[in-house]
């Protein structure tokens, strides 16, 4: 009898083991697989409509002023939003954040841009997977100008 008690034992530890895997592999399934949404509470974007027919003087001169604006670039499901630059601004997937981009790659609070001197830096918050200015991953507080691109997660933004 103990026998036989000791390996229903067995076959029970066994099916738990199997259920608390499945449920872990359910859990970074739905985690990895799952597109996430910007909670209702986030500030909508402002999408600006895309001037045509610029010229190339008018893009070097807005390549010297100091940006406003970030414009997306990529994912392009959401190109074209457009959010303010203000004295200091937070970016990540926090709900606190100024700007909030619920990304897979996105930390909480991922990174800052402010403004010192009529000049605009970019500063990374010890995030995972870092930022990342026109392919040069940031390091400590770094300018930045009009036309500049910052990738955050697999977001790029574009300084307007």
């Amino acid at each position: 009898m103990p026998e036989q008690l000791l390996t229903i034992l067995k076959i029970c530890l066994l099916v738990l083991l199997y259920l608390f895997f499945l449920r872990v592999i359910r859990a970074v399934w739905a985690e990895v697989a799952a597109p996430r949404l910007a909670p209702d509470g986030a500030p909508a974007p402002v999408v600006a409509p895309v001037a045509k027919g610029r010229s190339r003087s008018s893009r070097s001169t807005r390549r010297n002023s100091t940006p406003t604006r970030l414009r997306v670039v990529e994912p392009t499901a959401r190109s074209g939003a457009d959010y303010e630059i203000g004295p200091e601004v937070t970016i990540g997937r926090s709900a606190g954040c100024s700007i909030v981009l619920d990304e897979q790659y996105v930390s909480s609070v991922h990174t800052r841009l402010f403004t010192r001197e009529d000049q605009v830096f970019v500063e990374d918050l010890g995030s995972t997977n870092g930022t990342w200015i026109n392919g040069v991953r940031a390091v400590g507080q770094m300018p930045v100008r009009t036309g500049d691109r910052v990738q955050i997660g697999n977001v790029i933004l574009e300084l307007c």
